[in-house]
This record gives C-alpha cells, structure tokens and sequence, in this order.
C-alpha cells in the first residue's frame, strides 16, 4: 500500500475513522495486507465506505476540504481491488 497515492488513503483513513474500525486503521496504518482474513475485512470496509461516500456525496458533505463524490469511492475501490489482487487475494475479488 506504499505506492498508492496518498489522497485515496486520506479518504480511507478518514471513513475508517467516522466510526472508528480499528481493524482498517490498523492495516491502513502498517500500509499493508499481510492475510486473507485482513484482504476479507478491506474489501468489506470498502463496500461500507461506497455507501457512505454515495450517502455524503448526495449531501453535499465536505471530506478532508472537498465536496466528496461517488467517482471517488469509484476509484478507491478500484485501486484497492487491484492492490489485493496483487497480494494473491484475486479469488477474493468479485
């Protein structure tokens, strides 16, 4: 998760943390998928983020000082699902 730009782990970050899930901080926070059990619990959080953004991006709502949109979980979503099919978690990825 290194390499990925640092905006898309900003947004991350921040829905991680409006309820807090401890376990995406901390995968978020060493910068790396190290199981299948932690790829399973990235690739839920995602489908809750999508949710949250396309709910927020309806309410005009303002993340990290910018109006948030649904093309940004559309993107997230997508490099996320490409970095844990890199990990070897593909048959994960629907």
């Amino acid at each position: 998760m290194k390499n990925i730009h640092q905006p898309i782990k900003d947004i991350m970050f921040y829905y991680a943390s409006h309820p807090e899930d401890s376990t995406i901080l901390a995968i978020l926070k060493k910068e790396s998928i190290d199981s299948e059990q932690e790829a399973k619990d990235v690739l839920t959080f995602l489908n809750l983020m999508c949710d949250k953004i396309a709910e927020d991006a309806k309410n005009n709502v303002v993340v990290l000082k910018q109006p948030i949109h649904t093309t940004d979980a559309e993107k997230i979503c997508d490099v996320m699902e490409d970095y844990i099919e890199d990990q070897g978690y593909e048959y994960l990825v629907e």
